[in-house]
């Protein structure tokens, strides 16, 4: 056999070794997920297919000291300077449970000692609603933000309260002096189905309003995905959530007093 024909042999059972080890071109393999990651704060967010080209975002620093960041559609970006925003990662001062409801579209990622880590979304309208194809184009991505996958670091899942070791029911307590936070109390199992009996067991009725006097601000209780203000001098307890609020009796404030004490 000559020296051409071995040649051309050799090609033929290379290429057909080839398609039986399924080899195939680079450029057809499945591209990785585009990946944000917030800073240092331990979280990454791994975006939906699709998305490559679509987005920019822009990290911050949050108001806590923690970094966050802004995504937003790019093609509206091209006419609104603020507009096109999908959603932003940012680090709230204070402790919240993760099933808080938050004044914004939102959700709590993960609580460390003293701040929350937050997604949230705009409460309005950010298309460019006078294009047609790129409003289309970010209704696409707004709809496709419930798939992103939020990841946390090791480090960061085991020193903070995330979705991975959440309580539900759990109740936060938080004091005030003047609206400023003084300590957060994260009660036990225990402690929380009794502060819950407490709070639960009152009889709420509408308030209309606190005229010189404000909301009450000694102690914020948390749980539920709802907030209770209180004096802890009068008991008085108000939830913006419902507007309504209830006088707590002499004997369940001591308990309750007791209980965050012990």
């Amino acid at each position: 056999m000559g020296k051409s024909k071995i040649f051309i042999v050799f090609l033929t059972a290379v290429f057909i070794l080839l398609i039986a080890t399924g080899c195939h071109r680079a450029d057809d393999e499945k591209m990785p997920r585009e990946t944000i990651v917030v800073g240092d704060s331990g979280i990454s967010l791994l975006l939906p297919d699709g998305w490559n080209g679509k987005y920019g975002y822009d990290l911050i620093n949050s108001g806590a000291g923690g970094p966050g960041v802004i995504v937003y559609h790019l093609a509206t970006r091209e006419t609104s300077t603020e507009g096109g925003i999908l959603f932003a990662v940012w680090c709230e001062e204070g402790q919240y449970p993760m099933d808080y409801i938050f004044p914004t579209p939102g959700f709590a990622i993960a609580i460390t000692d003293t701040n929350t880590y937050i997604m949230g979304f705009p409460s309005d309208v950010q298309a460019d609603i006078s294009n047609p194809e790129s409003w289309a184009e970010y209704d696409e991505l707004s709809a496709d933000v419930k798939n992103i996958e939020i990841v946390l670091t090791e480090d960061m899942r085991a020193s903070t309260i995330n979705a991975s070791n959440w309580v539900p029911g759990t109740v936060f307590v938080t004091f005030l002096d003047d609206w400023q936070i003084t300590k957060t109390v994260i009660c036990d199992e225990e402690k929380s189905k009794m502060i819950k009996e407490i709070m639960e067991s009152q009889e709420y009725s509408a308030v209309s309003g606190f005229g010189e006097t404000g909301y009450p601000s000694d102690l914020r209780i948390m749980f539920g995905g709802e907030e209770h203000l209180m004096d802890a001098t009068t008991g008085f307890t108000y939830s913006p959530l419902t507007g309504k609020g209830a006088t707590l009796s002499a004997e369940d404030l001591v308990k309750l007093i007791d209980l965050l004490g012990s």
